[in-house]
């Protein structure tokens, strides 16, 4: 009891105040204040007497105090030059799009907001809690997105969310994607010509300053970016929009109707080797980011190698008419559509005793068309092919992982592979090969250079780079090759590409079907095929060459000219419609010949 009361008594006089305490606080106050009013005036009185200088910081200094505490900039994407077709049509242009950030200092939503604001960026609203716990004061929650979904989101009113406008790349009509690509959310191209011209196309980056108060509150953040201060460069293309629309979509049509695996059309101008149209299919929308994938962003027409097959033979009978080695009315035995020697087997799909030079190429014989390379040899069968284009150096494109054909040295070749390389077996070639070896038949015998791109421009309109058209070489007199272009136009007035037949063009052209290697057997695969057509129209003046490939169609008969050969016919007839160019008499063989489907 005593101890408590002792302790008791001590908490008792701590908590009271001493005798007269407030008495002596009131003093010390008052002396405090006496003595710094006394310290004040002297001091003043030192300061008039010039006994003391004061001088304010400098402008400079102050101003960069401000700009620490009252300015960010943010580094927006360059803003990229344009891509047009030939005519002046844009095919890749940048636009403004908004994007949102966040002050993560200030960013605090409530969990409504939160999930709100989720649901209009269509993003999870855990993802929207950690960019708002980041130790900064900017970060990106969406970029280049629709408008009125930023209007929606800014419309929530959240403290510390802001939007500004970056440039961001549109594709208005999303043709020819494979081949001018797409560009990522920095604008950096990722494929095609976006890609291989990205630092042409790329302008200088924008710097958006954004003000804010000293705790790091953004004060003006909806603001327009500015201008960069050199614009991307303009590139004009050979593309015609509207032919490579027209191709685009005859393509996708035959392809569904072949329930084919792929395929693509290349059109090309025989005379200046400008490239008109490259279509592919499976294709993707260069605005969506989620049509994108691996297998439809292939550029088949460039960037694939496979068997040709029939559609060479004409390379292949033109050459040793050049040569003297044959004529059009000389006569080969065709065995009946099975030739032997040795342990040699060659097949024809249309059987038949014996087929001129001529009907040779009118019914696609393999029989015939090897016994005429037998004539010339194998040194001068594979310098056929080499004359033509295949693996030609010249060929190369701006386009980007273009592929160059490829072919065994003839020193190596056995009679097997002789016999298989005449009609466009056990070599590769590509679409851009074939469609440049065609264009030689039509204009005259002259084998061009491919040209993607006309000509750069600066942003002022000064032309930094053009390309003209340019012969390679010559490959067929003259005269061969008119023989042939006329050869050609039998194959579809009365033989096998019949379905590329025009009623108001005069058409040449030639069917192939060539067989697939199985990929796990790795033997040819009989269900596994190659229909496809090349051609050229009008005959005597041709203004268009078409190469259609369709890739593995599952229907039968697996014929180039059942599948491939109505897709250049809708091509090439919607396209010479769009180009004024007058309709030819329809031509009437005047030796007609039995109808074959090859």
């Amino acid at each position: 009891m005593k101890a408590k009361s002792q302790t008791q008594e001590i908490e008792h006089f701590t908590h009271q105040r001493l005798p007269n305490e407030s008495s002596l606080q009131f003093k010390k106050s008052r002396l405090r204040l006496v003595s710094f009013a006394f310290f004040m005036t002297f001091l003043a009185l030192l300061v008039r007497a010039g006994l003391i200088l004061i001088t304010p910081p400098s402008a400079d200094v102050l101003s960069q105090l401000a700009q620490r505490q009252y300015h960010r900039s943010i580094d927006l994407s360059p803003y990229r030059g344009t891509i047009f077709d030939r005519r002046g049509e844009p095919l890749a242009i940048s636009i403004r799009k908004p994007s949102l950030f966040i002050n993560p200092r200030v960013f605090d939503p409530s969990p409504t907001e939160t999930k709100a604001l989720g649901k209009i960026l269509d993003i999870p609203p855990n993802r929207i809690r950690k960019a708002g716990q980041k130790r900064s004061y900017f970060s990106w929650i969406k970029r280049k997105i629709d408008s009125k979904l930023a209007d929606q989101a800014m419309a929530l009113n959240i403290d510390g969310l802001h939007s500004v406008l970056e440039p961001s790349r549109y594709y208005p009509s999303g043709l020819a994607s494979q081949l001018i690509g797409y560009v990522g959310t920095d604008n950096k191209g990722l494929l095609g010509l976006e890609l291989r011209f990205d630092e042409t196309l790329r302008g200088n980056s924008e710097t958006n300053l954004l003000t804010r108060d000293a705790r790091g509150k953004i004060i003006r953040g909806e603001s327009d970016a500015a201008e960069p201060q050199k614009p991307g460069q303009k590139i004009y293309l050979t593309l015609d929009r509207v032919v490579q629309e027209i191709s685009e979509k005859a393509l996708e049509r035959g392809i569904k109707n072949a329930e084919a695996k792929s395929g693509f059309a290349i059109v090309s101008d025989p005379h200046t080797g400008h490239i008109l149209a490259i279509a592919n299919y499976p294709k993707f929308n260069p605005n969506d980011s989620s049509t994108i994938d691996q297998f439809n962003t292939r550029n088949h027409g460039l960037m694939d190698l496979y068997e040709p097959g029939s559609v060479v033979k004409p390379f292949v009978v033109a050459r040793a008419l050049a040569l003297g080695k044959t004529s059009m009315a000389e006569a080969f035995e065709t065995h009946k559509g099975l030739f032997r020697e040795g342990s040699l087997r060659i097949r024809d799909s249309h059987p038949s005793e014996e087929l001129s030079t001529a009907e040779i190429i009118i019914e696609s014989s393999n029989i015939g068309t090897y016994k005429i390379a037998k004539k010339m040899g194998p040194q001068a069968l594979y310098q056929v092919y080499e004359d033509f284009g295949l693996g030609e150096a010249a060929f190369k494109t701006e386009a980007a992982n273009q592929a160059a054909g490829r072919m065994m040295p003839w020193q190596k070749w056995r009679e097997v592979r002789f016999a298989n390389i005449s009609f466009g077996q056990g070599l590769m070639m590509t679409g851009l090969e074939i469609v440049q070896a065609y264009g030689a038949i039509a204009n005259g015998g002259q084998l061009m250079k491919p040209i993607l791109v006309e000509r750069i421009e600066d942003h002022k309109g000064q032309v930094l780079r053009s390309q003209n058209p340019t012969v390679i070489r010559r490959v067929l007199p003259h005269r061969v090759a008119k023989v042939m272009s006329k050869t050609l136009a039998e194959v579809v007035e009365v033989g096998t590409g019949s379905n590329a037949k025009s009623s108001d063009y005069h058409v040449a052209g030639k069917t192939g079907t060539s067989e697939k290697v199985d990929p796990e057997t790795r033997r040819y695969a009989k269900h596994l095929r190659i229909a496809s057509f090349a051609g050229f129209s009008p005959v005597k003046d041709p203004h268009l060459v078409i190469y259609v490939v369709i890739d593995e169609p599952r229907k039968k008969p697996y014929y180039g000219g059942v599948w491939a050969a109505p897709v250049f016919k809708e091509i090439n007839e919607k396209s010479l419609r769009y180009l004024n160019v007058a309709p030819s008499k329809r031509h009437q063989a005047t030796q007609p010949l039995k109808k074959a489907i090859h």
